[in-house]
């Protein structure tokens, strides 16, 4: 009993660890991945996701992600997540080697949690992953204690696996293995591991015949890791984004002082922040946006160019940078975020059908569904927005004047 409690107080420990890591260390990778998605609550995205392999625990992995909007709910949610894939470890890892000492074998079960924790900091990795490896550690925690047993529950399971999880459904043919530990059937049990894992090859040969990926991709996993790696953006601009979205124009500036930014959008956040500080006139802010779409060489960086435009009064080119990121985001996704800019500058340049249509969108939404309710009302009675406190201002501007062309 007192090891089962201690046991449990190092895993919340571990917990506690993890949600402080993402809650205040690293925030800023949160709010990325979010801002890079769109979940949908409609049949269509559900039937989309389910239709290639490994979509169930991308959908999953996206649901979770839509919490990402509020730091500290994603950092629990990734928190209880890595706990759970750790005491799932635990457990298995315990079957597989009852010979083993118990504290060396729980001190292990932290490796793969915390592999995964140290993966997600590239925001490249997809909550794909994290969520495919939990749905088959319970996989491998369902399966049979009998040899028999077990090998027919895997000639199941790991297609069913495979399709849910994805290729990480590996680890319920090297799962058969445990079996091992038994005398006079080492060489049976390593020709059955080799046959599931014959087993999943042939998936996923066959899967690459029936979805628009090629068989790297599967074998890779479809959404584990960005197909197009290092579009995103650095960590650098992820916090710049982070700090500017959160209006923290002190935080902005210190950051500054203390190490000057590499990337060429956070020199103009800086710049931003050195405006709302009253250091410098909206002249010389202006002034200093030389060459601004050389700045977009990512899709952060595309957000963080959008959100300065729109706050200077340049709808346009808010617009312009946004679609640069919508279409720049990782995987093919649509992104919540960049929909909202464009819902914006639609209404305010007078493009009410075009409004209705992104809101339309996020409307299925979980978080975004009250914000594009309103924004109907605004779309279907336009003359409201003349005394809208933000939009009313900004179509004014953007009625008087002509268009800045930045060189």
């Amino acid at each position: 009993m007192r090891k089962n409690k201690l046991q449990i107080a190092l895993t919340a420990l571990f917990g506690v660890l993890a949600f402080c890591f993402w809650a205040f260390v690293r925030p800023e990778l949160l709010m990325e991945r979010e801002s890079f998605q769109l979940f949908l609550f409609n049949s269509d995205y559900l039937t989309e996701r389910l239709s290639v392999p490994g979509g169930f625990s991308r959908y999953v992995g996206e649901f979770l992600t839509q919490f990402f909007m509020s730091e500290k709910t994603g950092a629990c949610i990734l928190a209880l997540l890595l706990m759970a894939i750790q005491w799932l470890s635990w457990i298995l890892l315990h079957r597989c080697l009852p010979a083993v000492a118990e504290k060396l074998l729980f001190l292990i079960s932290f490796l793969p949690a915390m592999k995964l924790c140290y993966l997600l900091c590239d925001i490249d990795v997809s909550m794909s992953l994290p969520v495919g490896v939990l749905l088959t550690l319970l996989l491998m925690a369902l399966l049979p204690s009998g040899n028999t047993k077990s090998l027919s529950a895997s000639l199941i399971m790991i297609p069913f696996g495979y399709w849910l999880a994805g290729p990480v459904a590996l680890l319920l043919a090297i799962y058969q293995l445990r079996f091992l530990r038994k005398p006079l059937k080492k060489v049976w049990v390593v020709t059955e591991s080799m046959a599931l894992v014959l087993l999943l090859v042939v998936c996923m040969w066959g899967s690459s015949y029936f979805v628009p990926y090629s068989l790297e991709n599967i074998v890779k996993g479809i959404d584990y890791v960005a197909i197009q790696r290092d579009k995103a953006g650095t960590l650098e601009m992820m916090e710049y984004d982070y700090l500017q979205r959160k209006l923290a124009w002190e935080k902005v500036l210190e950051k500054a002082n203390r190490v000057e930014p590499k990337a060429k959008a956070c020199h103009h956040i800086v710049s931003l922040a050195r405006f709302y500080q009253h250091e410098i006139s909206p002249e010389e802010l202006k002034m200093s946006l030389y060459q601004p779409f050389t700045a977009l060489t990512s899709t952060t960086s595309s957000m963080m160019m959008s959100d300065l435009f729109f706050q200077m009064g340049f709808v346009n080119f808010a617009q312009r940078t946004m679609f640069e990121a919508m279409e720049s985001t990782s995987n093919y996704n649509k992104s919540a975020r960049a929909l909202c800019r464009l819902t914006e500058t639609a209404m305010i340049t007078g493009q009410y059908e075009v409004a209705l249509k992104y809101i339309s969108i996020l409307e299925e939404t979980l978080f975004y569904r009250r914000w594009a309710q309103i924004m109907r009302q605004l779309a279907t009675h336009p003359e409201g927005i003349k005394n809208h406190p933000k939009y009313g201002a900004l179509q004014k501007i953007y009625g008087e004047t002509e268009d800045e062309l930045f060189i």
